[in-house]
């Protein structure tokens, strides 16, 4: 890269940012279609470079940024700082010496000043004002903010919404909550392994009567809970099996894994129970996942939503969304003001907001917890980790922000990692010294080998095995049994990385196992764990869904094998794009969400201010793990830097 001047031209400017990958092409188009709307007078460069900054800082899921020339440059100090170190990996991996260093932060905190002090003046009243304005001043009692009109839109349909009795407090009586428990326990089979806590037989108590948001971690029973809530709404007034019954998620996969959960209910309901209520069950085993966007019917033609203000979503509907934490402020709107005006429904959101935030602008689940109202209720006894488990532990500290001793240890090719239960292991690769990128790949290597020789090769010889030539009418028991233990093998264990490409990146490691388990360079092999990146609605599959390659002996093809609804299917790779199905022995933290494995290795960042390298991906990462083995790589330094460095997106709701 070039010097560049960011006192220079505005198109130098943004050439600088584009070369640092910190904004996206479409920034340019968005500034100059303001630039053309601001006439008289003409936007300062200084004030068209702090506008770049708001278009970069909004791209990081920011809705809008403070008119407060420190506090802007603390955010974008930070958000430049990642920007070097990831181009300063990259130059690594180039093998690339600079002959300058990348420029510092301070060096924007003229303009920076300067633009803000520009753009509160109130002088651009054509692009920034209260009427049929894209941009908007938003005053608050502790300083202005720059926002874009359709989020103030958003945020101010949230709270309202959230403020007209959609959500009630109410007072909870503490007999209620046993009976929520002696009506749930009265449900089980015997041996089940089920046994509410108060905080779980609140969600039913409350629920009957009114809307609940449910948050808890992993494990926490979120949707286990509400399956039993379903049945207490049945059981308390027959006509709610009369209602419509919505489950819905950001993503397909999540929508498909929330339907699904109820049969895990129906598996812990006494069969004696079961026979007594038979429109119960069905209710539950006919319930179907939707994405929020297909709940609601985004049109194509329309540019929008079908369900909206207008035409409302039916009344007489219970709606259940999960996985909240991953619905930006747009979108979360667009659902709440879709609901019917007439609160003649029930609705439940569960979610974690100490995991990843959504993609898009916006951390609203997070940012209406802030507030603490009673329709909220926190679930935190972990059906995933004892109090005394080390992985349970891990995480819970980290959840809350305490200091975490780490004791990191080299890697031994003989040790035996992954026999213990509920184990953590701490690997440093680097031990203090300043490897080079062969000897980093080296190590690297000798790590993910010894992972996949144990956990991923017995995958081979039960992908032989599998015969995807059987009609689903016609599968033997032995040839079910076969597939479920491929499936249960498959997902023993997962590599996670923060990162996708470099060293340490899934690009790399999902290379090193197929080298591992394959001597050919075949791009699919039997048994290679793959991943759809896009939907494929024609299918019903979504980004995110995992299957398995098998063999068709009699055909000569791959299959992919996949579990939906408790069954196993099969299609021929050859109805997928090759580009849409990618290798997941190693995912990342971010496609990780909602998904977990006995056995998990997770690579952190190498280095201190990369933007990946936070609690959340940290928390996100650890609490993927159910129950075996956790194995953490990283320095000492790089892992307190991950504990102590939060994502903090501004969200801007207030309830």
């Amino acid at each position: 890269m070039s010097v560049v001047n960011v006192n220079g031209s505005v198109a130098e400017y943004f050439s600088l940012l584009r070369e640092m990958r910190g904004i996206s092409p479409i920034a340019e188009k968005m500034l100059n279609l303001l630039c053309a709307l601001q006439q008289k007078p003409q936007l300062s460069f200084e004030a068209q470079k702090v506008l770049l900054i708001y278009l970069t800082l909004l791209e990081d899921g920011n809705t809008r940024i403070p008119l407060d020339a420190e506090r802007l440059y603390a955010k974008w100090e930070q958000k430049w700082n990642g920007l070097v170190v990831q181009a300063e990996s990259r130059d690594a991996l180039k093998s690339f010496k600079r002959t300058e260093p990348y420029l510092a932060a301070d060096t924007f905190k003229p303009l920076i000043m300067s633009g803000v002090r520009d753009i509160a003046a109130g002088k651009y009243t054509q692009i920034i004002g209260d009427n049929a304005t894209p941009l908007r001043l938003q005053q608050t009692p502790r300083c202005a903010y720059l926002i874009s009109a359709k989020h103030l839109e958003d945020k101010n349909h949230i709270e309202n919404i959230f403020k007209s009795g959609f959500f009630k407090e109410s007072l909870l009586d503490g007999a209620a909550v046993q009976l929520a428990k002696d009506f749930v326990q009265g449900l089980l089979r015997e041996g089940s392994p089920i046994h509410f806590d108060d905080r779980q037989a609140e969600v039913i108590a409350r629920g009957v009567s009114q809307n609940l948001i449910v948050t808890g971690g992993p494990g926490t029973g979120k949707t286990t809970v509400i399956g039993f809530l379903l049945w207490k709404l049945f059981a308390s007034d027959v006509d709610y099996l009369n209602w419509d019954l919505y489950m819905a998620a950001p993503s397909g996969k999540a929508a498909d894994r929330l339907a699904e959960s109820m049969d895990d209910t129906l598996r812990e309901i006494s069969e004696s129970v079961r026979s007594e209520n038979p429109r119960f069950v069905e209710k539950l085993v006919k319930a179907s996942g939707y994405t929020l966007h297909r709940l609601l019917k985004y049109s194509v033609a329309k540019g929008g939503f079908t369900f909206n203000s207008g035409n409302p979503l039916p009344e007489k509907a219970i709606y259940i969304i999960d996985e909240a934490s991953m619905i930006d402020v747009s979108l979360f709107a667009a659902f709440l003001q879709a609901l019917p005006p007439s609160g003649n429904f029930k609705l439940f959101i569960l979610g974690d907001p100490n995991q990843l935030p959504s993609v898009d602008a916006g951390a609203v689940l997070g940012n209406i917890l802030e507030f603490d109202y009673n329709f909220v209720v926190k679930l935190i006894r972990s059906n995933r980790f004892n109090d005394e488990s080390r992985i349970g532990v891990l995480a819970g500290k980290i959840q809350r922000g305490e200091e975490v001793s780490f004791e990191a240890a080299p890697f031994n090719a003989r040790a035996t990692y992954w026999e213990e239960r509920d184990s953590v292991h701490l690997i440093d690769l680097d031990q203090g010294q300043t490897l080079s990128r062969r000897e980093e790949l080296r190590t690297v290597e000798n790590l993910v080998r010894k992972w996949s020789l144990k956990f991923y090769a017995p995958l081979m010889d039960l992908a032989e095995k599998v015969d995807p030539d059987i009609p689903s009418e016609c599968v033997t028991p032995e040839q079910r049994s076969i597939c479920e233990k491929l499936w249960n093998a498959a997902n023993q264990a997962r590599i996670l990385s923060a990162e996708r490409r470099g060293n340490r990146g899934v690009e790399t490691l999902n290379q090193i196992v197929a080298e591992t388990l394959t001597p050919n360079s075949s791009t699919r092999f039997v048994g290679q764990i793959l991943i759809f990146n896009r939907n494929q609605n024609e299918f019903k599959l979504y980004n995110g869904d995992t299957g398995i390659v098998v063999k068709s002996n009699r055909h000569e093809q791959y299959f992919l094998m996949l579990k939906k609804q408790s069954k196993f299917v099969f299609y021929p790779l050859s109805y997928f794009a090759e580009d849409c199905l990618e290798p997941s022995f190693a995912i990342t933290i971010h496609k990780s969400q909602g998904s977990g494995y006995p056995n998990v290795m997770m690579f952190l960042p190498t280095r201190k201010g990369h933007p990946l390298l936070n609690r959340q991906i940290l928390y996100t990462g650890i609490t993927r793990t159910k129950k075996q083995s956790l194995t953490i790589v990283a320095t000492p330094e790089t892992f307190k830097a991950a504990c102590e460095t939060v994502i903090e997106r501004d969200t801007g709701i207030e309830l």
